[in-house]
């Protein structure tokens, strides 16, 4: 059993935290990380059900996240950017669903339940990669 629900990724201090938030407010609990490199920390400190990640962030990025963790958990991508075809087939058996921002809140409370096995989900909730 996870020890962090969700960890959300996301260089953007807003969004991340609003993200955070509003899955702590649906139940969640959650931890935060502003880049890669804090999310590969995380990731080896933690137990974690599911990640929210945003793809495009200086440094080490969402991509480079996926490709350096062998055995993620589900992997909820949120970004503006889709994944190039060389990208996509480098990770795709990694990422669980891409959301593309901006998305509606109740979406990624229903990908999150959906990735964790909790209740809740309703079904409809992003877009399943193939």
């Amino acid at each position: 059993m996870a020890d962090v629900d969700v960890l959300v990724v996301d260089d953007h201090e807003a969004i991340r935290t609003s993200v955070a938030e509003l899955l702590r407010t649906a139940g969640y609990s959650v931890i935060e990380a502003k880049d890669g490199q804090q999310a590969l920390q995380a990731l080896s400190d933690h137990t974690i059900g599911a990640v929210v990640l945003d793809l495009r962030m200086p440094g080490v990025d969402g991509l480079k996240v996926l490709e350096t963790v062998a055995d993620p958990p589900p992997v909820i991508i949120t970004s503006a950017f889709t994944l190039e075809l060389d990208e996509h087939q480098r990770v795709d058996e990694k990422i669980f669903m891409q959301l593309v921002k901006p998305f509606h809140p109740r979406r990624l409370i229903e990908a999150v339940a959906s990735a964790i096995g909790r209740p809740g989900n309703e079904g409809g909730a992003g877009v399943p990669l193939p």
